[in-house]
């Protein structure tokens, strides 16, 4: 027999409220040990509530990243959120926090310093007058690498207390007022004001006044005063003997005309002739001046042009001759400034320039001048003061100029030639030198002669260099000799006068410099040669020798001058060196 199966049981209750459930029942087989197995399932499923929806939760997405720490140094916080997918059909939010939060702490923060309170004032600097006064403040900290304070440390204002007294100042002595008398002893006063004092301060020490004694040579007695004078256009005023009275130059002159009144042998006073070394012609005082403002920038060391022009100027003009004695002496100035100015690198000489100069001395020489010369000499620098002159001019040009050049120039009254030569030379030094054109006919029919050998151009020293130059001056003046006459009563001159410069100075005169001067008069007998240095007062420095010619040795050369003497007649004719 086949088992028999039971019957099914009442389908259970949906697994599901809503949405996809299911449903079962189950059976039971019975059967015997004859029987056969039940055919089919014990178990039966179905779906259900099929139709009704389920409510979803809320659900939460992943958390975010932790965010950066809220502060770079010190306590700070970082935080992370998340998001909830919203409940549908009535199902329940998202259970738990959104944001999270943690604290953080990555380094110790920098603390920047702080001013402490300020100080008290200071005393005042001063304890009257203006002062002033200080306070300070310290800063605390700075700490982990804060900033410094900021502001000053350091707080300064004025203090005042009050003027400081001043004491008194003697103001200068105003000038002596006019002796109360002119002769027998008077007295002048003069005196001095008190600035201040000021705020208590101390009145000035000393008299405010000082008297002194004045005029007390005793009166002239009226034969001893030279009385008023109307002398060449010029009212002369009372003058006392040993006096010198002074008027202004004439409209065309700058200075001072002097006039001295003296006492004759029998003290009775005399005008002498005024004198004119003070005035000055305003062309020459206009030459004067451009020339000591062009000496006044070379000295600085700067360089400049128009000291042509001056030369120029000065050539024309002295060619007009003069008015004054006191021109000839700006002529001087003249000429010595210009020689400082050539010296240096303000500016270079041109051939014009020295042909200039040497003109301006012939110009100084002239006849009309002689009278001029015998008043410059008398209170002034003597003529002999044209040989340094000359001197310093041929020592410039003989520097500006190239080696183994001649230069010579020819005026009316004197004839200059400048040689520069090697050591040892191929030949002497001939001066007058002959053929030259420009000759003047008194130079070239003078018989005054000079010969340098030139064997005398050496150093003296074996090794000496062969590039070594020797600069030769030597400077023939027609009527020197006559305006140096002025100079002394006792001496008379009455030859051309030879200058005569060579330098270096020769080591030692191996050959003579040969010097021949005119003889004046033929037939003169016994002549002498009498030298002397005008540097040593005594006799020691003089010495006489006879000649027919002048052959110079080498204490002639030493010397300053020599004089060739004739019983009748004394000549003089200079060699320097």
């Amino acid at each position: 027999d086949s088992a028999s199966g039971d019957e099914w049981s009442a389908w259970s209750v949906c697994s599901a409220t809503c949405g996809e459930g299911w449903q079962s029942r189950t059976r039971f087989c019975v059967y015997s040990s004859y029987s056969t197995q039940c055919s089919g399932p014990l178990r039966e499923q179905r779906p259900c509530n099929n139709s009704a929806v389920c409510p979803v939760n809320g659900a939460w997405d992943e958390w975010s990243p932790w965010s950066l720490c809220s502060s770079t140094c010190g306590r700070g916080y970082r935080s992370r959120t998340r998001s909830c997918a919203p409940p549908q059909f009535g199902g329940n939010p998202c259970d738990g926090p959104e944001k999270q939060t943690k604290f953080c702490n990555i380094a110790v923060c920098p603390v920047d310093g702080l001013w402490n309170e300020w100080s008290n004032w200071s005393s005042c600097s001063a304890s009257c007058s203006n002062g002033t006064t200080q306070r300070t403040r310290e800063c605390n900290g700075p700490s982990f690498g804060g900033s410094e304070c900021r502001g000053e440390w350091l707080e300064t204002v004025d203090c005042f207390l009050g003027e400081c007294p001043v004491d008194g100042k003697w103001q200068p002595w105003s000038l002596w007022s006019g002796c109360s008398k002119t002769c027998g002893g008077g007295s002048q006063q003069r005196n001095r004001i008190c600035y201040g004092p000021f705020f208590e301060g101390q009145t000035c020490p000393g008299e405010q006044e000082e008297v002194r004694l004045c005029n007390e040579k005793r009166c002239p007695e009226p034969h001893e005063i030279c009385g008023e004078d109307n002398f060449s256009n010029v009212i002369w005023k009372m003058t006392p003997a040993g006096d010198t009275a002074a008027v202004r130059c004439p409209p065309n002159a700058m200075g001072l005309i002097l006039r001295r009144c003296s006492l004759d042998e029998e003290g009775v006073a005399y005008w002498e002739n005024p004198t004119y070394m003070k005035c000055i012609s305003n062309d020459y005082r206009s030459i004067q001046t451009l020339t000591r403002e062009h000496l006044s920038k070379a000295q600085r060391g700067l360089v400049g042009d128009g000291v042509s022009d001056v030369m120029t100027k000065l050539r024309v003009t002295s060619s007009d001759g003069t008015s004054y004695s006191g021109d000839l002496l700006a002529i001087v100035d003249v000429l010595k400034n210009m020689t400082e100015i050539f010296r240096r690198a303000y500016y270079s000489p041109s051939s014009v320039d020295m042909r200039n100069f040497v003109q301006s001395v012939s110009n100084l020489l002239i006849e009309e001048n002689r009278e001029r010369w015998e008043e410059a000499q008398l209170l002034g620098p003597n003529v002999k003061e044209l040989f340094r002159l000359v001197e310093d001019f041929v020592d410039v040009i003989g520097l500006r100029m190239k080696d183994f050049q001649d230069m010579y120039e020819v005026t009316d009254n004197l004839v200059l030639s400048i040689h520069k030569r090697p050591v040892a030379g191929h030949a002497d030094i001939n001066f007058p030198m002959k053929g030259w054109r420009g000759m003047v006919d008194w130079a070239r029919s003078s018989e005054d002669r000079v010969t340098i050998s030139k064997n005398i151009l050496t150093t003296g020293k074996p090794d000496s260099d062969d590039s070594s130059t020797f600069v030769t001056g030597i400077v023939l003046y027609r009527n020197l000799g006559s305006i140096l006459t002025l100079q002394r009563n006792t001496t008379v001159l009455n030859s051309k006068v030879l200058s005569v410069t060579i330098k270096p100075t020769p080591a030692s005169l191996s050959a003579p410099v040969v010097v021949e001067f005119t003889h004046l008069y033929n037939g003169t007998t016994n002549q002498t040669c009498i030298t002397w240095d005008e540097s040593d007062s005594s006799t020691a420095g003089r010495s006489v020798f006879n000649l027919d010619k002048v052959t110079a040795p080498q204490s002639v050369w030493d010397s300053l001058a020599a004089l060739v003497w004739d019983n009748a007649n004394p000549t003089l004719s200079s060699l320097r060196h």
